[in-house]
Order: C-alpha cells, then sequence, then structure tokens
C-alpha cells in the first residue's frame, strides 16, 4: 500500500515510483532484489528490467521456476531514489530499508526460501559481511 510509504524517509524525500511486490499464492520461492529501476518503476511491476530477463531466460529454468507461477518477486527497497539508479544516502537508505521490510515484505505462508539478489537485500534480510561471502549458503 503506498499510502504506508509516507512513513519512508526515501518516499519523503523524492521517491515516489512505488513498486509493490509481485507475489505468488502457493510459491515456495522468494527472489528479493535490491531496488527498482527504470523498467521497473515505469511498469511497476518487480524484475521486468534486464536482471529479470536474464532471470526469466536463464536462471529460473534451471530452478523449475516461472514467473507468476510458483515464484513471488519483490524488492528490499520498493521505491526508485529520484529516479536513479544511484542508492540514498546512508542517512536515508537504513531508514528506507527498515520501513520497506516492515510495511512491506509479506511474503505468501508457502515460500520455504527467499534468496537475495545483491547486497542490499543481503543487508535486509539481517545479513552482515559482504553477499558474496556467503553464495550458496543456506541458512535454517
Amino acid at each position: 500500500d503506498i499510502a504506508a510509504c509516507h512513513g519512508c524517509p526515501m518516499f519523503q524525500d523524492g521517491s515516489q515510483a512505488f513498486v509493490p511486490d509481485e507475489l505468488v499464492e502457493g510459491a515456495e520461492v522468494f527472489v528479493l532484489g535490491q531496488n527498482p529501476g527504470a523498467d521497473e518503476a515505469r511498469e511497476g511491476r518487480p524484475f521486468v528490467g534486464k536482471t529479470g530477463q536474464v532471470m526469466e531466460s536463464r536462471y529460473f529454468p534451471e530452478a523449475g521456476l516461472e514467473r507468476g507461477v510458483n515464484v513471488s518477486l519483490g524488492n528490499a527497497l520498493r521505491c526508485r531514489w529520484r529516479g536513479s539508479n544511484d542508492l540514498p544516502p546512508e542517512s536515508v537508505l537504513a531508514g528506507a530499508l527498515s520501513h520497506c521490510m516492515q510495511a512491506h515484505f509479506r511474503p505468501p505462508s508457502t515460500t520455504r526460501l527467499v534468496v537475495a539478489q545483491g547486497g542490499l537485500a543481503w543487508r535486509a534480510m539481517g545479513q552482515k559481511g559482504k553477499i558474496t561471502e556467503w553464495r550458496g549458503f543456506l541458512g535454517a
């Protein structure tokens, strides 16, 4: 709900392209990206840009996943920062990340695996260190 974003420091500071999660009831996998790109902001859907295209054409088939069928998609940040791919300064980022995860992250009850796609998604999941140090890690 975009109305809930009025409490988000990013939204208040000029980011108004809200991109909600794309949830699939019954999906066991949730791919959590970092933040919306230009394509996502324009279409109002996560993972429709270059990253999403690569995921759908290469990675999803390998994992037996299909968009709209058995995988939910979303971003750690639901707004695009002032129309650019840049992230906000840390003073805004920390509050925005906390807000987005608390106010908007609602994976289906069937979700068994959340895949962090990028360092910001890794951080949003409460993990420390660099995501590259944990490739392949599966937490309980």
